[in-house]
């Protein structure tokens, strides 16, 4: 029987996709297929159906969810996925063999809702539950890449320039250690039609794109610059490059997303190197979210939801037994502000029954990244109380 040890980070672009395996014997991720002609290890993402030439833009399909039809029969978009990843990931076994994997950690360019379910499905048909995957951003790739890294190159705010194709985005890493966890954000801001220039006008090119990094880092206290993409192949902003290594360091390359993802599934599956830092960004729940309520014969509170985790992916559930209580406490805090806040749910619907008579089931969602949902069920307690089928809901501003 194959035995769950790979943490792995897969960077699935449009084009084309890195894996890396972390390497627990030199404390890297190590990428997959490197070799002396594709130093980065770069995989095409395409397929191939029924004998036909590859077909590259099927991830664009995909984001479309439209079918392809190959020899008269439709492929869904899900399938078609589903077959990359099961192609892709095979690769692993030519270094690996015997080895399967412990913890997965998919990161895109942008990681919409629709897109990361769709990932989601696509990996459960390979056997890989949510329980052992994970889909992010390459925005929040970024700062598990730099975290992991010496000190000194993140003292101050880390910048980061993404260029792919006709897009250019840049990234700041912020650290405030004057809070506890110490809290890292990442900024975003889209520079692409700064330099939607054409190929062969690269002096004009490295004019504008020069224009736009002093603006962007104007008056920001940077330790590092990182320099990320297919865009920046050929060397011609090689100039600028030797200009902004004074009083910081850069690095350019195009390992960094795969290799953040590798490290996070490092953080989730073993070992928790950055217990002390809460990483944020503006689809990350700000609150923790808890209840207090008497178990395992001791008063205690009983956190339900964490500061720092997408609020799509709440939904948390608890058990509860009344014992006299005619309403439910919430009780939450701002990691942000340290604002503690408490709400009260009413339990009156079942008057009469609250005295060790009933169990409710508490659930616990999120509408956006400060809406709270909190569902309350009504699981009756054995043939003597059968359930009232009551369920209650209440929307709570964090």
């Amino acid at each position: 029987m194959s035995e769950r040890t790979l943490l792995l980070g897969f960077d699935l672009g449009e084009e084309k996709s890195q894996m890396a395996v972390y390497d627990r014997e030199k404390n890297i991720p190590v990428l997959i297929g490197q070799t002396e002609e594709n130093q980065e290890g770069l995989i095409p993402t395409e397929i191939a159906l029924s004998g036909e030439k590859p077909l590259r833009d099927f991830l664009v399909r995909i984001r479309r969810q439209e079918d392809v039809v190959v020899d008269g029969k439709i492929s869904k978009p899900l399938n078609m996925l589903s077959y990359f990843f099961r192609k892709t990931l095979s690769l692993t076994r030519k270094d690996y063999p015997g080895e399967t994997i412990k913890q997965l950690v998919v990161t895109v360019k942008d990681a919409d809702r629709e897109y990361m379910e769709l990932i989601y499905a696509a990996l459960e048909q390979l056997g890989i539950g949510r329980e052992r995957a994970m889909v992010i951003s390459h925005k929040q790739a970024f700062p598990y890449y730099v975290l992991n890294q010496k000190k000194e190159l993140w003292m101050n705010d880390v910048g980061l320039f993404d260029y792919e194709g006709n897009t250019l985005t840049y990234y700041q890493m912020q650290v405030d250690r004057s809070k506890s966890p110490i809290l890292v954000g990442v900024s975003e801001r889209d520079y692409s039609g700064a330099v939607s220039l054409p190929e062969e006008n690269k002096e004009h090119k490295a004019a504008v794109f020069e224009n736009v990094v002093y603006g962007a880092i104007r008056k920001k206290l940077l330790s590092t610059l990182y320099m990320a993409g297919e865009g920046f192949e050929g060397g011609w902003a090689d100039s600028l490059f030797r200009k902004l290594c004074v009083g910081r360091r850069l690095f350019k390359g195009r390992n960094l997303y795969v290799s953040g993802a590798c490290l996070m599934a490092r953080e989730m599956a073993e070992e928790k190197r950055l217990g002390d830092y809460l990483l944020l960004d503006e689809q990350m729940v700000t609150s923790q979210v808890a209840v207090n309520l008497y178990a395992e014969a001791k008063q205690q509170k009983v956190v339900l939801v964490e500061a720092g985790v997408p609020w799509y992916l709440v939904d948390e559930e608890l058990e509860l037994i009344p014992s006299g209580e005619t309403e439910l406490a919430l009780q939450t805090k701002n990691v942000l502000t340290q604002k503690e806040k408490q709400f009260m749910i009413e339990l009156d619907p079942l008057t009469g029954r609250l005295d060790r008579h009933c169990r409710l089931m508490l659930r616990i969602r999120f509408e956006s990244p400060s809406q709270c949902i909190v569902t309350i069920k009504d699981e009756g307690f054995g043939e003597l109380f059968p359930t009232s089928n009551r369920i209650w809901e209440k929307q709570v501003e964090l």
